[in-house]
C-alpha cells in the first residue's frame, strides 16, 4: 500500500479510537445522583424534543443512533425504572407508545444540557471557531466523496457475480 493509503488508513483509525475514548470518557462524567450516562441523555433529549410534536420514534432513534430496536426500548426501560419518563399505550392506536418526559426527566436534561453546552463552548475556544467550520467543510465533502465512492465499489464488487459460476 503506498503511502498516502497507509496515512489515510492510520488517520480513520486514529479518528475512530478517540472518538469512541472521547464518548466513552463523557459517557463516565454525569452528576453525582444523576445516574444518567451520555447514550441515555441522548435518548431522553430526543424524546423531549419530539414530545410536544409527538413524533418520537423508536426507529428514527436507533437509525441516527446505530442501535438496535430492543437496544432502543431497553433504555427507554431504564430511563422509565430511574423516573425520567414514562410510557403508556396511545389510547387511540394501541399499537403506539406515547413517551413523556417526567419533572425529574426535565430538570436532567437542563443541567445536562449546561453541562454539554459547557465542554461544547470550553472546546471551540480552545480549537477556535473558524478552524472548526473549515474541518466541517472538510468532513462534509469527505462524506459526499465517501457515499459516491461506495456506491461505485457496491456496483463493481457486489451487483455481478465475482466467482464467475
Amino acid at each position: 500500500m503506498n503511502q498516502i493509503k497507509e496515512q489515510f488508513v492510520q488517520l480513520a483509525l486514529k479518528i475512530k479510537r478517540h472518538s469512541i475514548l472521547a464518548i466513552a470518557e463523557m459517557d463516565n462524567i454525569y452528576p453525582v445522583g444523576l445516574n444518567i450516562n451520555l447514550s441515555e441523555f441522548f435518548l431522553l433529549h430526543n424524546v423531549a424534543k419530539t414530545a410536544s410534536e409527538n413524533t418520537f420514534s423508536l426507529l428514527d432513534f436507533k437509525n441516527n443512533n446505530c442501535l438496535s430496536k430492543s437496544g432502543v426500548s431497553k433504555m427507554l426501560g431504564t430511563l422509565e425504572e430511574k423516573g425520567y419518563l414514562v410510557r403508556n399505550l396511545d389510547k387511540n392506536d394501541r399499537r403506539k407508545l406515547v413517551v413523556t418526559v417526567t419533572e425529574k426527566g426535565c430538570k436532567a436534561i437542563e443541567l445536562l444540557d449546561s453541562i454539554v453546552d459547557d465542554y461544547l463552548t470550553e472546546y471551540i475556544n480552545s480549537v477556535g471557531e473558524e478552524y472548526l467550520t473549515h474541518l466541517f467543510e472538510i468532513i462534509n465533502n469527505l462524506e459526499k466523496v465517501n457515499e459516491k465512492v461506495i456506491e461505485k465499489m457496491k456496483n463493481k464488487y457486489f451487483k455481478t457475480n465475482q466467482i464467475g459460476e
